[in-house]
C-alpha cells in the first residue's frame, strides 16, 4: 500500500506544524539577535532586551483575555481531502503575517536602532516558545 499512499497521506499533523513553525521562529529570532551584538550592540543589553521582548510577547500569547483558543481556528475537519501539502508550503502559510511581518521589522531596525532589532528578535524567540510548547504538549 505504500506505493500511492503518499498522494492520499493525511495533512501534517498539528504537532508537526508547530515544530516547524516554532524552529524557524527560533532561529530567526537567535540570527536576528546575533547580528544586533555583532553589529555593535553588548551582548548584555541584547539579551536584556531580547528577554524583555520574549517575556512580552509570551505573556500575550498565554494569558487569556477573551481571545480564541487556537483549537477554533484550525481549519474544519470535513475539509475535502487533498493531496498533502510539501511542508515548506505549509511552513509558508503558517508564517504568514506575523512571522514574516516581525523579521522584517527586526531587518530594517537592524539598520536604524540595535536595540529595537533585539527587542524584535526577543518577540520572535518568545512566538517561537510558545509554538515549542504547543508542539510539545501535543495540543
Amino acid at each position: 500500500m505504500s506505493g500511492g499512499a503518499s498522494a492520499n497521506a493525511p495533512p501534517l499533523p498539528a504537532f508537526r506544524q508547530a515544530l516547524l513553525v516554532a524552529s524557524v521562529r527560533l532561529a530567526l529570532g537567535v540570527a536576528g539577535l546575533a547580528v544586533a551584538v555583532s553589529i555593535d550592540l553588548s551582548s548584555g543589553r541584547a539579551l536584556a532586551e531580547a528577554g524583555v521582548g520574549a517575556v512580552l510577547t509570551i505573556f500575550a500569547l498565554v494569558v487569556p483575555g477573551g481571545r480564541r483558543r487556537p483549537q477554533r481556528l484550525r481549519p474544519p475537519a470535513a475539509a475535502p481531502a487533498s493531496a498533502r501539502e510539501p511542508w515548506w508550503r505549509v511552513l509558508a502559510v503558517a508564517m504568514f503575517p506575523s512571522t514574516y511581518g516581525v523579521a522584517l521589522l527586526t531587518g530594517i531596525a537592524l539598520a536604524f536602532n540595535r536595540s529595537l532589532a533585539a527587542f524584535l528578535a526577543g518577540v520572535l524567540l518568545g512566538m517561537g516558545g510558545v509554538a515549542l510548547v504547543y508542539a510539545v504538549s501535543g495540543n
